[in-house]
């Protein structure tokens, strides 16, 4: 009775242990009666096809294992077509009298399939794989079991086995383990070759049940399985005493993926394949780096079969290209093929993955360019966050990406100044490996951009500098004047002396914000801004008059660019509040005294009943509390739906579901001459399909928009009545 009462206990345990860490335990797992989870020892999972003339040796070094038979089954899953193997083993059955083989025999051929169904069979607390042509010492499972816990994976030595027998004992993977045994690193660092291959290390049971090998893969499929065992679980990971001699002997084959022939459908569509599930594993953003590396290592790996590929097929680039980028993978080393083609080097102080409008602007600028670039950012985990599928936007664009560890900042000089130094640093050993850029693309409303390109652009004249303005710098939305010093009087005296070589007024300022504009109209070749009203404003205000004949011959008109449709549907977001019986007006973004929702909320207030009530406005805002907050006991309270913010992309496809999309300008008529803005939204709007409500101030750029279906003037409410009223009549006449 006591035994049977300790046995009941430990059952509960280990199920109220494994509800706690979110583990799914199949039906037939779970012991009837109230026995343990698991019997105690090991399960050795075995997949065979037509393996007579190679199973033999496999089977005799798992009869003659030191461990005792009591303590392990043996799951031989036969799979595919049959030939003598089943008999052969049922013969080693009856010459030994072993009890702890069992056998399986499946219809469907593959490796995938048979582990998958020995995982599943397995009923001992730890598992092991073995293949077929493969042999396990005989101390391998006695001292593999020794060191075996619940938080644990247990590694042996592996040695391989050459065709004609000769053994080698100092092959890479081997070398791995054996280095690792006085390295301090985590194993996903010092054994991330052995994690991902399924010879060589015993799994607690209970883990491994959770997953399964994907059966669609033709090649690669370990990699993906133990990646994701890896990731998503916190293992210790032990190495069986070297002393002993425990080795997994793994015989090398013609067939393996490292000697199979070179064809694009394995070195590219195979290992795409891989490579989207493991890209699965990064969609989490705050997936811990050591993880993340890991993953990207094994991105790495398959990615060194694309390159050998594209090296021995450079004709075939756009077809290699086509296929990775229609995975829409945030991570793939795109380096391993572009280096040769990298025409551009893109500064943009935020970029993807940091979420901010800047950064993906220039991201759609490098789409809408098509050339490939270096890229140089700085990290900026402390003001955005991070939001790692805003990759797949230009990822297969770039060559290499630089990301600066200097602390972020919109206008101190210090660490503006940091970005800089660092910047050129590693810019510079880009020079020296593969030549000076064709072009320098810098983009501010981050101000640093511009001085990095600067700085390149006076060490490399030769590079073509385009310099874009997101909005006007010197002067704030209020038509303030923004001034920070530039605390660094030799950087100011050398700014002085290119200015006066390159023959225009020298200013006596130190003002941060004057320099930013100041430089690239002095020494940019082209000079981007994204509407007329801002380049006339810009030259306006600018307090040296000489510089204005040159801006004008730099200047190029081009608005923030429209992404392809297919980026609309690269995440297809369930938004349930959508009702067939309204129309649904989409806001995105925030509000406040210069931009706000006055003119949306005052003509709903003023339309007719029957239009009123056939009216949702959905807002979706990074201040959803604030909002719902002031609209309690509001009249319009039922016809508001208020939204937290939404990942890009998910933005992207909301914009494609909605009946019409509001986009209102801000009000710049107290104190400027004429409206610089033109909201980015618009771009973004223009792809989506979805008609589109300017609400606009008079003589803006939106106000002449021939991408908005409706327009009304900012703080003419009956327009915007009007506007509800053809909005319903479109609907539902």
């Amino acid at each position: 009775m006591l035994k049977e009462e300790l046995l009941r206990r430990l059952n509960k345990v280990r199920l109220t242990r494994a509800k706690k860490l979110g583990y799914e335990l199949p039906e037939d797992i779970i012991r009837k009666n109230e026995k343990p989870l698991y019997e105690e020892g090991v399960s050795i999972i075995l997949p065979t096809y037509k393996g007579e003339a190679l199973i033999q040796k496999c089977l005799e070094s798992l009869a003659s294992q030191t461990l005792d038979p009591s303590l392990f089954e043996v799951i031989v899953v036969i799979n595919g077509e049959k030939d003598n193997t089943e008999k052969l083993i049922n013969q080693l059955i009856d010459d030994k009298q072993l009890t702890n083989i069992k056998v399986i025999s499946i219809d469907e051929a593959g490796a995938s399939i048979a582990r998958n169904k020995g995982i599943t069979l397995a009923s001992r607390q730890y598992c092991t794989f073995i293949d077929d042509d493969d042999y396990f010492s005989n101390n391998f499972l006695e001292e593999m079991y020794k060191l075996a816990k619940q938080d644990t994976i247990v590694v042996s030595q592996i040695y391989n086995v050459e065709p004609d027998g000769k053994l080698q004992t100092s092959n890479p993977i081997n070398r791995q383990i054996l280095k690792s045994v006085i390295s301090k690193q985590h194993a996903y660092y010092k054994l991330h070759t052995v994690l991902t291959i399924s010879a060589c290390k015993l799994i607690p049971t209970m883990y491994l049940q959770k997953y399964r090998f994907n059966e669609t893969l033709r090649s690669g499929e370990d990699i993906a399985f133990f990646t994701e065992l890896f990731v998503k679980n916190d293992f210790n990971y032990v190495l069986a005493p070297i002393t002993k001699q425990v080795v997994y002997y793994r015989t090398l084959r013609e067939n393996s993926i490292s000697r199979q022939a070179m064809t694009f459908d394995f070195n590219i569509k195979q290992r795409a394949d891989v490579i989207s599930l493991l890209n699965n594993l990064l969609e989490v953003d705050d997936l811990p780096f050591s993880k993340r590396d890991f993953i990207e290592r094994k991105i790495n790996a398959q990615g060194s079969f694309v390159k050998k590929y594209y090296d021995e097929h450079p004709d075939e680039y756009d077809r290699i290209i086509d296929e990775l980028a229609s995975r829409k993978f945030i991570y793939f080393p795109y380096h391993l093929i572009n280096q040769e083609r990298v025409e551009r080097l893109v500064v943009s102080y935020c970029f993807p993955p940091y979420n901010d409008t800047a950064g993906n602007v220039m991201a759609k600028r490098m789409r809408e360019a098509g050339k490939v670039s270096d890229v140089v950012y700085n990290t900026m985990d402390r003001v955005r966050n991070k939001s790692y599928s805003l990759n797949k936007m230009v990822d297969d664009l770039i060559n290499v990406r630089v990301p600066i560890k200097s602390p972020s900042s919109f206008s101190n000089w210090k660490d503006i100044k940091t970005f800089v130094d660092m910047g050129m640093k590693e810019i510079e050993e880009l020079v020296k490996k593969n030549g000076v850029h064709k072009e320098v693309f810098s983009r501010a409303m981050w101000a640093a951009s511009h001085f990095l390109a600067f700085q390149y652009k006076m060490k490399h004249p030769e590079s073509k500098w385009i310099a874009e303005f997101s909005d006007p710098l010197l002067y704030d939305i209020e038509a303030k004047k923004r001034h920070v010093d530039i605390t660094d009087n030799d950087y100011i005296k050398m700014m002085e002396e290119n200015v006066k070589k390159a023959g225009m007024p020298v200013p006596n300022t130190n003002n941060l914000f004057f320099w930013c504009e100041y430089l690239p109209y002095v020494f940019a070749d082209e000079l981007i801004f994204t509407n007329k009203n801002q380049l006339q404003y810009m030259m306006d205000v600018f307090p040296i008059a000489e510089i204005k004949d040159v801006i004008k011959k730099k200047a190029i008109i081009d608005p923030h660019p429209t992404l392809p449709d297919k980026y609309y549907h690269m995440e297809e977001f369930n938004y349930p509040l959508l009702s067939e019986e309204h129309v649904n007006l989409a806001y995105f973004g925030n509000f406040y005294s210069k931009r706000n929702l006055n003119d949306i909320f005052e003509g709903l207030k003023l339309s007719k009943d029957n239009v009123k009530d056939r009216v949702l406005i959905h807002v979706f805002t990074s201040k959803p509390d604030e909002l719902s907050e002031q609209l309690q006991n509001d009249p319009l309270e039922d016809n508001v739906i208020v939204n937290g913010y939404v990942d890009f992309y998910k933005f992207l496809n909301l914009c494609t579901k909605f009946d019409c999309l509001i986009v209102n300008d801000s009000t710049t008529k107290d104190n400027k001459e004429i409206n610089p803005y033109l909201p980015s939204k618009l771009s973004d709007y223009s792809g989506s399909g979805t008609d589109i409500w300017g609400i606009y101030e008079e003589g803006s750029i939106l106000s002449n928009s021939e991408q908005a279906t409706f327009l009304s003037l900012l703080n003419d409410f009956e327009a915007a009545a009007g506007v509800y009223e053809q909005l319903v009549n479109k609907k539902f006449s």
